[in-house]
């Protein structure tokens, strides 16, 4: 069950990365590169490191499996919910430039 979670958030990390480079390295004709790199990017690495952090906090403070798994998917879904929105931040200060 984790693993299709871990392979979204890979999904998100790759479309993420290529789509900030293509807005780095073209800022000219890339219109929607920004918003979508920057977003997708800092989705992924939001939910990858919080849900990681707070599932083994989780794992060695409560010893549950079911809390584990519970908090991981809370956070995975409140992170990166967090980490679009500075991405989505972080694109258009770089389209207002």
């Amino acid at each position: 069950m984790i693993l299709p979670m871990y392979g979204l958030i890979a999904a998100l990390l790759v479309v993420g990365g290529l789509g900030t480079i293509v807005a780095v390295g073209d800022p000219d004709h890339a219109r929607f590169a920004p918003y979508l790199g920057f977003i997708c990017l800092f989705a992924g690495l939001g939910s990858l490191v919080f849900s990681l952090i707070l599932t083994v906090v989780g794992e060695i403070a409560i010893h549950s499996e079911a809390s584990t798994g519970a908090s991981f998917f809370c956070w995975l879904c409140r992170r990166s919910r967090t980490g679009g929105l500075f991405g989505y931040w972080l694109a258009q200060r770089r389209r207002r430039t």
